[in-house]
């Protein structure tokens, strides 16, 4: 049968903020195996998740694979962008997190589903789950945000 159902988190949280000052680790989990994007955004900066596109959180180069029945998958984002800009032919972000700065994680992901003939056909969950919060269960998250 085929696969066309995006994947979805089933567990992203953020660890406790104040163990590592510039340093934010995120774990997750999807339902099936699957890549998952995240990207922090500096609260202060007055964009909101209007001004987070998809494209944004995927360039930002922080991700984390997910195999099925894997257990728990982390990221460890220490700047804005993991980029070398010296590779790159684009504004890249690449400032450090801050200490004592607030900071909103996108995450988003896609899984990896093959076609009847076993050619890659992944499944992308939908912009606005990386824009809805993750609420107050970590482990049922109702979004990316």
């Amino acid at each position: 049968t085929l696969d066309l159902a995006p994947p979805s988190f089933t567990l992203l949280q953020i660890e406790d903020p104040t163990e590592f000052n510039t340093l934010i680790i995120v774990t997750f989990e999807l339902n099936e195996a699957g890549t998952a994007y995240c990207r922090a955004h500096l609260v202060s900066s007055g964009e909101g998740a209007a001004d987070m596109p998809l494209t944004r959180v995927m360039t930002a180069s922080w991700s984390g694979a997910y195999t099925d029945g894997g257990g728990n998958v982390t990221i460890q984002i220490d700047s804005l962008e993991n980029v070398n800009t010296a590779l790159t032919a684009r504004d890249d972000d690449d400032a450090p997190l801050y200490e004592a700065r607030q900071y909103d994680v996108y995450c988003w992901a896609h899984d990896e589903a093959q076609d009847n003939d076993g050619f890659s056909h992944p499944n992308y969950m939908l912009p606005s789950y990386a824009h809805t919060a993750v609420g107050v269960q970590t482990d049922q998250p109702l979004g990316g945000y």
